[in-house]
């Protein structure tokens, strides 16, 4: 039966290495911890507004503010910063103004259809129930319009009608030809707009086109009023995303791990890790509302690793041979990563995850087998890996803290390694604690 009789001592200390392993989990839990308690570590934003009792009455002083991307079924206010918190409702105001943003109570028509493709009906009928809420100001003056964004993630939107609000109806549905579904918009708002528009010629070729989103809809309430020359009570300022770039550097720890039942100097080798640099540039892209908290971070990442494997087998006191195996390479690595971040204490604590694309720069894959029988020594050379790809898809979860320009990372990455071939598996496992600086002149976070 074969024997493995030693092994090649380990770059880095397994003492340490398991210590790594350990601070790595204690993050994980962190995380989870974080994630189900984050209404307890979110910190309160109270900025100047208002709101309008239902008997007319107007109090100033503060709200809560949550640059809300789905419409609030509630709001909390001060009178004072520090002040006794009185939360509102939509049976209890009219009307809350905060930031540039000002929201009206309404019973309101929703279309309840399903909008995803794939739970999409054949029928065009609209199906209505009443909903009560706050609908956002987008366009408010002699012709008015509002918005509702829905729990259920669906956009509805309405314009004003005295003092009611009419849905401008959207829906979309299946219809067969010949057996083949083919998806159908029934703009029926695109009709209830020429009427409520009406009195601009150069409107009706841009109502040829106007879709059901936001930008599109409040473009055409603008292009009215530079028609008929009107002005507006409140336009809704446009929120557009920023960016951020910078570089990001520190060490990375590797290893590797393989899967077969015909490779034992693989499987069993007892390869060491690699510890190396790491260094990379990143682009993030902060999305609008939600108080900035979702970005998608670019990044282009050079990576490294190399590691060595020793195999023996003694078949006898007279036969016995030695595999000793290196493998590695360089990367050039392009990672997309959805960032979710919240404010702690001075800073954010943030949450990555998403994946990555490696592309081979340069790449280790050497084995050296000393085989003795008898007095007959040999000793051969050769690829560890057969045809390796040359490219590597790996998965990447991490957590951090953002404070001004400086962040810092753990990181966590499972790839899919050089083998290309059927029966053998191999995976790379990296760890990086990662430093990285904002490089931008001004400092939006």
């Amino acid at each position: 039966m074969p024997v493995v009789l030693s092994a090649l001592d380990c770059k880095f200390p397994l003492k340490s290495y398991m210590k790594f392993l350990h601070f790595f989990r204690r993050i994980g839990f962190l995380i989870l911890f974080i994630i189900f308690f984050q209404k307890t570590f979110s910190q309160e934003n109270y900025l100047p507004g208002y709101v309008i009792k239902q008997n007319a009455d107007t109090l100033y002083g503060y709200l809560d503010y949550r640059n809300w991307e789905k419409n609030p079924d509630k709001i909390n206010f001060v009178k004072e910063i520090g002040g006794i918190e009185t939360t509102f409702t939509p049976n209890d105001i009219r009307e809350f103004r905060v930031s540039d943003e000002i929201y009206l109570s309404a019973v309101v028509e929703i279309e309840v259809s399903s909008n995803r493709t794939e739970s999409l009906g054949d029928s065009p009928q609209m199906n209505f129930m009443n909903d009560t809420t706050f609908l956002q100001t987008l366009v408010s003056g002699e012709k008015s319009l509002y918005y509702y964004k829905h729990l259920n993630g669906k956009d509805y939107f309405y314009i004003s009608n005295g003092g009611d609000f009419d849905l401008l109806q959207y829906k979309r549905y299946l219809k067969y030809s010949e057996g083949n579904p083919r998806v159908i918009d029934n703009n029926k708002f695109v009709g209830q707009l020429v009427l409520y528009l009406a009195g601009c010629e150069s409107l009706k070729s841009k109502l040829d086109h106007v879709t059901y989103k936001k930008n599109s809809l409040t473009k055409i309430f603008q292009d009215y009023y530079e028609c008929t020359q009107s002005d507006f009570a409140f336009k809704k300022t446009k929120e557009e995303g920023y960016s951020n770039f910078g570089v990001f550097v520190g060490p990375s720890i590797t290893s590797v791990k393989f899967s077969s039942t015909g490779f034992p100097h693989l499987t069993q080798g007892n390869f060491n890790t690699s510890v190396d640099p790491s260094v990379g540039l990143f682009y993030n892209i902060t999305l609008p509302r939600n108080q900035g908290k979702l970005s998608i971070q670019n990044e282009l990442q050079y990576t490294r690793y190399e590691v060595s494997g020793y195999y023996e087998e003694v078949k006898g006191a007279n036969e016995y041979f030695s595999i000793a195996s290196t493998i590695g390479g360089s990367y050039l690595k392009l990672n997309i990563l959805l960032r979710y971040k919240f404010p702690i204490s001075s800073g954010f604590m943030f949450l990555n995850g998403g994946f990555s694309n490696g592309f081979t720069i340069s790449e280790t894959n050497y084995y050296k087998k000393e085989s003795t029988f008898y007095y007959d020594e040999k000793t051969s050379e050769g690829h560890v890996i057969e045809d390796p790809r040359n490219y590597e898809q790996s998965f990447i979860l991490g957590a951090g803290y953002l404070r001004n320009k400086i962040s810092i990372e753990a990181r966590y990455e499972k790839g899919n390694g050089m083998s290309n071939t059927f029966n053998l598996g191999h995976h790379t496992t990296r760890y990086f604690l990662l430093i990285g600086f904002n490089l931008n002149k001004s400092n939006k976070e």
